[in-house]
């Protein structure tokens, strides 16, 4: 049986830090959670976006899950700055 106390999943993805985590529900599931942080300064962050995702059968899948979350919004992210410093260039 799984821990009920949740295991945060933690890297850098980009200039971001990004953490997921299952939280158990009632279902007999974990639903993945996952939070988008930026450092502002050496120690500080903050965080920028939390993610709430489906529901899984497995912890791992969820956790897993949380952070392909992450990676997501931060790739759309990516893809609208260029796109507003591209239309900035243009005029």
């Amino acid at each position: 049986m799984d821990c009920l106390i949740p295991t945060v999943m933690a890297s850098e993805y980009e200039e971001y830090y990004i953490s997921a985590w299952a939280r158990p529900e009632f279902t007999n599931g974990y639903t993945s959670v996952a939070i988008v942080s930026k450092q502002i300064r050496p120690g500080s962050f903050v965080q920028v976006q939390r993610i709430e995702g489906e529901l899984f059968e497995s912890k791992g899948q969820a956790e897993q899950h949380g952070l392909e979350l992450c990676k997501e919004w931060i790739d759309k992210q990516t893809i609208a700055k260029k796109e507003m410093q591209k239309r900035a260039a243009i005029g």
